[in-house]
């Protein structure tokens, strides 16, 4: 039987998975150049519809994308339940979208994001773990990324100094990488650096 070829990733995506959300989803990309004008408007433009509440871009090649509080309204509105699967209200009286909706809107993610890295090249992406929500089940892809951190380490070590969604992404992207131990020996700058599993600081 012939060896399989390895799945074609297209780029790093720190946080793919089929994720959990309890209030509300973002997402961050960094391009590899900025985008010029008309490729911004279609990035922009077909961000999914859940997360069109914040299209947010920062320094010219950081895009951040968010929902509001109501992240589950929005899913129930915007996707269809699979199978009879029933919306339901949890003890804290919050709605939480059937399952099928919210992997549609994971597979929307996906989808969205390997488009746009067809307008304008993707450095990387990245979506936080909401422990609120049992965090993400998180793919091969985000196992392959995490092998490719040494190649984004020049960059992400310049952004960890600086304030807003560029260094909040790659805190996050660090954080990550200590969790599944791959940070050791890379001589990343990861002081204060704290993941949502390591307790209490």
């Amino acid at each position: 039987m012939p060896d399989l070829e390895p799945p074609a990733f297209p780029f790093p995506f720190f946080g793919a998975g089929e994720a959990g959300y309890y209030m509300w989803a973002e997402v961050h990309v960094r391009f590899a150049r900025e985008p010029s004008i008309s490729q911004r408007e279609t990035i922009a433009g077909t961000v999914p519809c859940p997360l069109r509440e914040t299209v947010e871009w920062c320094g010219g090649r950081q895009l951040t994308v968010a929902s509001g509080l109501f992240l589950h309204e929005i899913l129930a509105r915007a996707y269809p339940a699979a199978g009879g699967e029933r919306d339901r209200v949890g003890d804290d009286g919050w709605l939480r979208a059937a399952p099928s909706r919210v992997a549609a809107l994971n597979a929307a993610i996906d989808d969205w994001l390997r488009l746009i890295h067809g307008q304008c090249p993707i450095l990387l992406a990245y979506r936080a773990e909401d422990p609120d929500a049992g965090g993400t089940r998180l793919s091969g892809w985000h196992d392959w990324s995490l092998t490719r951190l040494p190649d984004l380490l020049d960059e992400l070590d310049g952004l960890l100094d600086e304030t807003g969604h560029a260094a909040a992404m790659t805190r996050g992207v660090m954080a990550m990488a200590r969790r599944a131990g791959t940070l050791s020996g890379l001589g990343a700058a990861t002081a204060g650096v704290i993941s949502w599993t390591d307790g209490p600081a």
